[in-house]
C-alpha cells in the first residue's frame, strides 16, 4: 500500500516517524518508513537507529553523501508498495489525520499529490528570521491559492506519487547540490501530462537554516538553476529568475549588473542577515549572483 521515504542528513527523525507509525497505524494498511541517512556520520544516527527496532521501519547511513536527488532515488528503489509518500526529515504533520487524507487521496487513483507546507506563527531568533520570512512568504500557500494554479506549486518535502511513475522520471542525478531538484521533477511530470493536486495536507517546516545557510543554498540553487538551464531543462518560461534574466541579457546588461553585484553584495548581506530582511534584495541578490556567474 503506502512507503513512507525520509531521506535525512544530521537529523533525529525519531519524533516524525512516530507521529506518522501512530497515525498509520490505527489505519490498518500495509506500510513501512524507510530512513536513510546521507552520510552525515553524525551521532545523531544513533539515535535514528532505534526505527530498526519499530515493525515496519527501517533505517540506514550512508558512509558519503550521494546528492539530494539520489538520495530519494535510492530510498524509491529500496520501497516495496505501490505509493511512495516523501517526506523531509525535518517536518512534522500538522494534524493527526496526515495519513488518512492522503490514503483517502490513493484511492482517488490519481498519480502525484502535493499537501502543502507551512511554518510555525511566532517569528524565530535573528539568525534564522530569512528562512522564516522567504517560507512564510514563497512556500507557505493556502489550498485556494495553489487550486488555482496546480502544476505551479510542488516540493519534495511533502508529496505522494505512485511508485510506477516516480520510477520512470524520478529526480535529476545530476543535481548533487541544493535546489531545483524538485522544480525539474515537477516540469518533467506536468510535461508529460501528469497533473499535479493540490490538497490540503500541510506539514509544517520546522529545521529552519540560520541566515548563512541559507545564502550558501540560495547560490546553489541559482547554481543548479543556471545548469539546467544551459542543459535545455528549464527555460524562461518555467521560472521567473530566468525569465527576468533573459531580458536582462536581451539589453546586453549582464555585466553592469554583475559590477553592481559585486560592489553592493557585502550590503545586500547586511540586510539579509539583519532582523529586518528584504525579499526585495534576496531577488535582487539572486540575479546578481546569476549574472556573476554567466560572466564568468
Amino acid at each position: 500500500m503506502l512507503s513512507i521515504l525520509i531521506p535525512t542528513y544530521n537529523y533525529n527523525v525519531i519524533p516524525l516517524v512516530k507521529s506518522l507509525y501512530k497515525q498509520i497505524e490505527e489505519e490498518n494498511v500495509l506500510f513501512e518508513i524507510i530512513c536513510i541517512d546521507n552520510g552525515s556520520n553524525s551521532i545523531l544516527n544513533n539515535e535514528n537507529e532505534e526505527l530498526n527496532r519499530m515493525n515496519h521501519c527501517y533505517f540506514t547511513s550512508l558512509k558519503n553523501d550521494v546528492g539530494r536527488s539520489k538520495i530519494r532515488n535510492l530510498l524509491a528503489e529500496k520501497s516495496k508498495y505501490d505509493w511512495l509518500l516523501f517526506l523531509d526529515a525535518d517536518v512534522l504533520p500538522v494534524d493527526n489525520i496526515f495519513i488518512k487524507n492522503y490514503l483517502a487521496s490513493i484511492y482517488k487513483n490519481q498519480n502525484v499529490y502535493y499537501g502543502g507546507l507551512k511554518y510555525d506563527d511566532l517569528k524565530p531568533e535573528k539568525n534564522k528570521l530569512l528562512r522564516w520570512i522567504y517560507g512564510k512568504s514563497r512556500e507557505e500557500i493556502s489550498i485556494e491559492k495553489r487550486s488555482l494554479k496546480p502544476n505551479k506549486y510542488f516540493s519534495s518535502a511533502n508529496f505522494l506519487i505512485n511508485k510506477k511513475i516516480f520510477i520512470h522520471f524520478k529526480f535529476d542525478e545530476n543535481l548533487t547540490k541544493y535546489g531545483h531538484e524538485d522544480t525539474l521533477l515537477a516540469l518533467e511530470l506536468v510535461r508529460n501530462n501528469k497533473v499535479i493536486n493540490q490538497i490540503d495536507n500541510p506539514v509544517y517546516h520546522l529545521g529552519i537554516d540560520d541566515n548563512k545557510v541559507f545564502l550558501q543554498k540560495t547560490r546553489n540553487a541559482v547554481e543548479n538553476l543556471f545548469k539546467l538551464q544551459k542543459q535545455g531543462k528549464i527555460t524562461k518560461k518555467d521560472n521567473k529568475l530566468l525569465d527576468h534574466f533573459s531580458k536582462i541579457k536581451s539589453l546586453k546588461l549582464i555585466n553592469l549588473t554583475t559590477f553592481i553585484y559585486d560592489k553592493s553584495v557585502k550590503k545586500m548581506e547586511e540586510n539579509l542577515t539583519s532582523a529586518n530582511p528584504s525579499l526585495l534584495v534576496l531577488d535582487l541578490y539572486k540575479m546578481g549572483y546569476l549574472c556573476s556567474i554567466t560572466s564568468d
